[in-house]
């Protein structure tokens, strides 16, 4: 995928708290001071006697989302070589399996679940077969930090291999499979810096490249051609690309030296090279231009610029030519090109009253591309798409035995935030909507990410208890393209916060009722919820904040860390008197004061190396002392996990998060705290 690499949030958080304050004690990079965890587990402990409390309503949650178990459609293979690939369940394990295009008949190449058995936190971030198809390599991350190791399994004797360890999870073989192509990461900061050619004979690796620039991060991708890999350092605006030649090793000269503020993502296909490129506009344009002459601007020849407000978001080669997405507004066109670069066809990604994304790409030859389409009450389907026909049809749609669609409702609505129109997605049963249905809102609103409306078990139990479900698409996000999200990033952050209280408020007399509000945030959308906290705590009756990454300003001073530098853009920079005065008017830590807070849970990962558990730690100590409010607040560590969950863990976690909001519901659970 051509597209710009953002490790979301702060990895590995070290060195001196630069802001020192009351409860910087709880910041302990070894994650192993005995006052810290004493400090951790006690909160635990709180906290599961409050689980205790409400663990019949979790189950039950559970209970019904077992019921609710759909009979899964066929998901579409990867498509490589002539070969397909996929991780199913068999036998009870997920298992990574592979067969001929067209063939019933597959063979197994890894137990994952087998993988994962002596493991408190597993996760196989990515696969790649060597060419002879003897070799498996395996990128896996054991404890949640999301440092991988990396291994290489012999399909014919099972022997497993340790190639590396704290890489990212980033896997390419040499033509002939006697070499692996790694970005390692910095032993101290997690920052990707370093591209590395490890053999398999365990003779020294040999460094290609390094990133110097703290700001700057190392990534790569494989081109449509599986002679090349991609290789790009790219900051917070600004990238810049090199050619791999897996062949022979060789690293190109930068194919356009690095700019501020230009960005170009390449990839090759045959004798050409095409870009998607900002460096002749303001927005992106698409290009080609002979693979020899790659360096030379003047050889870049358009193919498609788009003449309105849309931008060019991704692209894709095939045999029978290039697949452009582009995005106007809320609006997502695919455009067909052919091998001469001749407009074709172009066509909407989605239908009318669906969301859809493409999801599932074959490789160059395979000629096909898989859309993924659903709402909030339409379970997901997958269409195939002919990218040389331009045939689309429905390959596989997930069926819910005993869901009626009938019964439920979604709409887009439109809340008024200071003059600007703000889309938010919602959804309820018909039958149990009263004056008085509570409201779990939704938000993130960073990183211009669009929240997509997934059809999920989970939350038509939400509706089914009586909840409205909504989504707000705030600014900062990506719902209607790069100006909504410049809109509320970096110095306009206070734009997206002030979007989602005003969110808050319209919903709070939907269809004229009088509804509590329930808040939920994760990452990013923890820095928004929490914010909205402060800003408006009467407003809300309850929130959960996920790995949160809320102490802003304290994490965003400490020059010496290369992704703070690198996330400037995103939540400003401290540096800047201007820019700091913003983050200190939002930052969710900082502006904790003594006002009634609503009941708030707050979950972090000791292993969390995106946002460091002391995040939430020092957000929920504080709040403890500031809060006027009766609570209950708690603070839930998982000591063996980091910024992701477990997927072994996830629906109970799940589960006790709706669980503590739903209860908040409940007068009788209420009354007794």
């Amino acid at each position: 995928m051509k597209a710009f690499v953002l490790l979301v949030f702060v990895l590995a958080l070290s060195g001196t708290v630069s802001a020192s304050d009351e409860f910087s004690w709880l910041k302990d990079d070894s994650r192993s001071a005995s006052k810290v965890l004493d400090y951790l587990y006690k909160q635990n402990d709180r906290t599961y006697l409050y689980q205790k409390k409400i663990r019949s309503l979790s189950e039950s949650l559970q209970q019904d989302w077992q019921d609710k178990r759909p009979v899964r459609a066929d998901k579409p293979w990867q498509e490589i070589s002539g070969y397909e690939y996929a991780i199913l369940n068999r036998n009870g394990k997920r298992t990574l399996l592979s067969r001929l295009v067209g063939s019933e008949d597959s063979t197994e190449l890894l137990n994952i679940d087998a993988r994962a058995a002596d493991l408190d936190y597993y996760q196989l971030g990515a696969w790649a077969l060597d060419p002879t198809r003897t070799k498996l390599a395996i990128a896996e991350d054991v404890s949640g930090a999301e440092q991988y190791r990396v291994s290489v399994v012999d399909l014919e004797t099972h022997q497993v291999t340790p190639i590396a360890q704290n890489a990212d999870s980033s896997l390419a073989w040499s033509k002939g499979g006697q070499f692996l192509y790694l970005i390692e990461l910095d032993k101290q900061t997690s920052r990707p810096y370093a591209l590395t050619k490890y053999a398999l004979n365990k003779s020294k690796p040999i460094r290609l490249i390094e990133e110097a620039n703290s700001a700057w991060l190392l990534s790569y991708y494989l081109s449509s051609d599986k002679q090349f890999a991609v290789v790009q350092a790219n900051s917070e605006n600004s990238s810049e690309q090199r050619l791999l030649n897996l062949d022979n090793g060789e690293v190109s000269e930068p194919i356009l030296p690095r700019k501020a503020g230009v960005e170009y993502y390449v990839d090759v296909a045959g004798s050409m090279l095409f870009a998607n490129s900002n460096h002749e506009r303001n927005d992106f344009a698409f290009y080609s231009a002979p693979l020899t002459q790659a360096t030379h601007i003047n050889f870049w020849r358009t193919v498609f610029e788009p003449t309105d407000e849309s931008r060019i978001s991704n692209f894709y080669l095939f045999e029978s030519g290039t697949v452009i997405i582009s995005q106007s507004g809320a609006i997502q066109s695919l455009h067909f090109f052919d091998t001469d670069n001749r407009h074709r066809a172009s066509q909407l990604l989605a239908k009318p009253g669906q969301v859809a994304w493409v999801s599932q790409v074959g490789d160059y030859q395979s000629n096909k591309l898989h859309i993924r389409s659903m709402s909030l009450i339409q379970p997901a389907k997958w269409e195939r798409l002919n990218t040389d026909t331009l045939k689309r049809e429905v390959f596989s749609q997930d069926r819910y035995p005993e869901y009626q669609k009938s019964k439920y409702h979604t709409e887009q609505a439109m809340v008024n935030s200071d003059g600007v129109m703000i889309p938010v997605t919602l959804a309820y049963r018909k039958d149990k909507l009263t004056d008085t249905t509570p409201v779990f809102l939704y938000g993130y609103g960073a990183y211009g990410m669009t929240m997509k409306p997934y059809f999920m078990p989970q939350i038509i139990s939400l509706l089914d208890e009586g909840v409205i479900y909504a989504i707000a698409h705030v600014r900062g996000g990506g719902f209607y393209g790069d100006a909504w999200y410049q809109a509320g990033k970096g110095i306009n952050k206070k734009n997206a916060i002030s979007d989602f209280v005003a969110t808050a408020r319209d919903l709070k007399m939907y269809h004229q009722g009088q509804r509590a509000i329930y808040a939920m945030g994760g990452s990013a959308g923890g820095t928004l919820v929490a914010a909205a906290l402060n800003e408006a705590p009467d407003l809300f009756d309850g929130a959960v904040l996920k790995v949160p990454f809320v102490d802003v300003v304290n994490s965003m001073s400490d020059s010496s860390l290369p992704l703070t530098a690198q996330q400037y853009g995103e939540w400003g920079s401290p540096h800047i008197a201007d820019e700091l005065k913003v983050m200190q008017q939002y930052d969710p830590y900082l502006n904790l004061r003594e006002k009634n807070y609503p009941p708030i849970l707050i979950q972090v990962g000791l292993n969390d190396r995106r946002v460091p558990y002391w995040e939430g730690a020092k957000y929920y100590a504080r709040l403890s002392e500031l809060t006027t409010g009766s609570g209950p607040y708690l603070l839930s560590t998982n000591f063996t996990q980091g910024h992701s969950t477990d997927r072994r863990q996830s629906q109970s976690q799940q589960a006790f998060e709706y669980a503590f909001l739903l209860s908040l519901t409940l007068k009788d659970i209420k009354a007794e705290q």
